[in-house]
């Protein structure tokens, strides 16, 4: 993989292909990227202390939980297991309970017996020279990881454009129940936020705007949202 991680002042990046995979503040706090928003909806929506994050990456996500005050126990999953390496070098000290998983998302899931409050589905791979969904994200787990959430559990997809599927068939193959669809201005993914207590797009639109403005997301005023 053309992988590369960038030092920065206040924050690690890693990129693949120029995409970012993941953008990790050194202190907890927002990044002013997707994941404030993904961050943001588990502070809104997600009670109870029990998160899944498949594709960890470098835990671009955890900072922003962090800074929410967010201290869910973190299981992360991810086949590449650098990427970890770089967000224990910068978020030891202050990351909470994490602990990752170098294996197939897939194979983890299937093995778990206790459900989790909140699953982010947030895989990506490497296609000739760009970053889009795996075929995983759109057959298997939609299918697999409603069995593995509590009757209140929330699931978090991030979505990249993924040649073969237009929006309208990406939005349908990772739909698994009610929720909401957030468009951003200045990024190409989107996310689905499904889960029984989310409700209708304007009251958890206004939520998520609200929240991201208390946060000081740069993000508060790019999101579009949409009921499923």
């Amino acid at each position: 993989m053309a992988i590369r991680t960038r030092y920065h002042k206040n924050r690690v990046t890693i990129e693949e292909n120029g995409c970012v995979l993941s953008e990790l503040p050194r202190s907890p706090g927002p990044t002013h990227s997707v994941w404030d928003v993904m961050a943001v909806a588990v502070a809104l929506f997600a009670a109870g202390p029990r998160m899944a994050m498949l594709g960890f990456s470098g835990g671009g996500m955890v900072g922003a939980l962090r800074g929410l005050d967010c201290d869910q126990q973190i299981a992360g999953v991810d086949l590449w297991s650098k990427g970890f390496d770089v967000f224990a070098g910068v978020a030891k000290k202050w990351c909470g309970p994490v602990r990752f998983y170098s294996e197939d998302a897939v194979t983890w899931l299937r093995r778990q017996r206790s459900p989790y409050d909140v699953i982010v589905e947030d895989l990506s791979v490497a296609e000739n020279g760009d970053i889009v969904k795996p075929e995983i994200s759109l057959s298997v787990l939609p299918e697999l990881m409603p069995t593995r959430i509590t009757g209140r559990g929330v699931i978090i997809s991030n979505l990249l454009p993924t040649p073969g599927f237009t929006w309208q068939r990406l939005i349908a193959s990772a739909c698994v129940g009610p929720g909401i669809l957030v468009e951003f201005e200045s990024y190409h993914n989107r996310v689905l936020l499904q889960g029984r207590g989310i409700g209708k797009a304007r009251q958890s639109g206004r939520a998520l705007r609200q929240k991201l403005r208390l946060f000081g997301s740069g993000l508060a005023e790019e999101i579009r949202v949409s009921t499923l």
